[in-house]
């Protein structure tokens, strides 16, 4: 139901630029065409995931836990967008923060072992976005940009305790979880202009429902 909400809300908004750029989503007047308003553009990025969730667990709970691994798993994602003005863009996205595990120690009694089980935590997590982008040159071939917005995530993960005593035998134990929501997401980064059509981004977004970054970069096309 919230990825529906923030996908019918994106549609309203690139409708909604499609009119205030002079209504073709592939066209405008000859003014929009050198300014860059009215132009599409797409791409696709690939890099790595940070969970900041696990940062705090490990920095806070890792005397007792034992060594907790903080992995950062490689991330991609694609996204369009559609310039509105030369300087500002609406921009949609699908993201994938890819598997990322944590292994650690429960010590002994906890799980009605005498001794330590060896745990992990698998997790998986994707979302949809739309965001605003605002952007200023640098030089003839380099823009900086910011953008803010909001992401629908969802996110899955598995706790698998090890040998732990059930009755008279020791089994593995998995609990599955499952979490999801609409947050605000925040992102910074740089484009280099290889020609009128072609460019490679780079880029980093924070994403508060997750508490997650990503550190990402691609390639992109515009019609323009």
């Amino acid at each position: 139901m919230k990825k529906s909400i923030l996908l019918v809300a994106l549609t309203a908004a690139f409708s909604a630029s499609s009119t205030f750029a002079g209504g073709s989503l592939f066209g405008g007047s000859e003014s929009d065409t050198v300014s860059g308003a009215g132009a599409m553009y797409g791409g696709a990025s690939i890099g790595q995931a940070s969970d900041s969730t696990c940062n705090s667990v490990a920095d806070q709970a890792g005397a007792l836990l034992g060594n907790i691994d903080c992995p950062t798993p490689s991330g991609w994602k694609v996204f369009g967008g559609y310039k509105v003005a030369q300087n500002l863009a609406v921009e949609g996205s699908y993201v994938d923060f890819g598997e990322a595990e944590s292994n650690f120690t429960i010590p002994g009694g906890i799980v009605g072992n005498a001794v330590a089980n060896p745990a992990s935590i698998k997790s998986t997590a994707t979302g949809f976005g739309v965001s605003g982008v605002a952007s200023a040159p640098v030089t003839e071939q380099i823009n900086v940009f910011g953008k803010a917005g909001f992401t629908a995530w969802e996110k899955e993960g598995d706790l698998t305790v090890k040998n732990v005593t059930v009755g008279t035998t020791k089994k593995d134990v998995t609990t599955v979880s499952s979490t999801d929501g609409v947050d605000l997401s925040l992102g910074a980064g740089a484009e280099y202009k290889i020609n009128d059509n072609w460019g490679v981004r780079g880029e980093v977004e924070h994403f508060n429902g997750l508490n997650a970054n990503l550190y990402s970069a691609g390639a992109t096309f515009s019609t323009f």
